[in-house]
């Protein structure tokens, strides 16, 4: 893709699914990576890019990672937002200390890191993309708190697009389906059946199949290239065809 090589990147949740797969997509396409981890047992997955633990829930903990990343390399072209959690229940379901767990991690982590990197993505002409989920456009049932905070995520995306357009950055998200991760495979390990949850989530996606975390990458790249240099403020759904139902 056009105009990625030798450009800086630093992705959250780096150290698994979505994030590990765009950390490497965006390495092969000649970015100088940093990766945001959750703690050193994920470093290896990452093999020679750089990684910072960081608690994406920490306004600190993002200024600090995102100046050391501008510091080290004198600029930031490209934020990638990954980092998550899912927390199933509805409504009633939903203690409080849930929601502000789904919250915080979701969509504050969106917040903090846009916040941090903002300055330095003006002076670049830089580009945002977040990850943000087929919930944001569609909805779910039994899944409240994440529901919101990805609506939240998507609604954060065309607020930012809209102010920053004028700066010259761009900020789009990426809305996936059901992607074959660790995350979905606890929630599978979980389930009591697992063969008919599988078979009921397959069903929702045109294409017949859960995504691959490489799938999304791949989307994510192609936003945060010059490929997309006319493109901001979309969500854009990577989910087999289960949005066009």
């Amino acid at each position: 893709m056009r105009g990625l090589t030798g450009k800086v990147a630093f992705i959250s949740g780096a150290g698994s699914g979505i994030g590990l797969a765009t950390a490497n997509r965006l390495r092969d396409e000649g970015c100088l990576v940093t990766a945001g981890i959750v703690d050193e047992s994920q470093r290896p997955a990452l093999g020679k890019a750089d990684a910072v633990v960081l608690d994406v829930r920490s306004e600190t903990q993002w200024q600090r990672a995102i100046a050391n990343v501008a510091d080290k390399h004198g600029r930031l072209d490209i934020l990638v937002n990954v980092a998550g959690i899912s927390r199933h229940g509805t409504v009633e379901e939903t203690t409080s200390q849930i929601w502000d767990e789904v919250i915080a991690a979701n969509l504050e982590s969106v917040l903090y890191g846009s916040k941090a990197a903002l300055p330095h993505l003006r002076r670049a002409k830089g580009c945002i993309v977040s990850v943000a989920s087929i919930n944001a456009l569609r909805g779910n049932t039994g899944m409240a708190a994440y529901c919101a905070s990805k609506f939240g995520v998507a609604g954060l995306t065309v607020s930012m697009a809209m102010d920053y357009a004028p700066h010259g950055v761009r900020v789009n998200c990426v809305c996936p389906g059901t992607i074959d991760t660790g995350m979905v495979r606890v929630h599978l390990d979980d389930a009591p059946d697992a063969a008919t949850v599988l078979s009921g989530i397959v069903a929702k996606h045109p294409l017949g199949r859960m995504g691959r975390a490489e799938e999304v990458a791949n989307a994510i790249a192609f936003l945060a290239s010059e490929d997309a240099s006319y493109i901001t403020g979309v969500a854009l759904p990577v989910d087999g065809g289960r949005s066009a139902r």
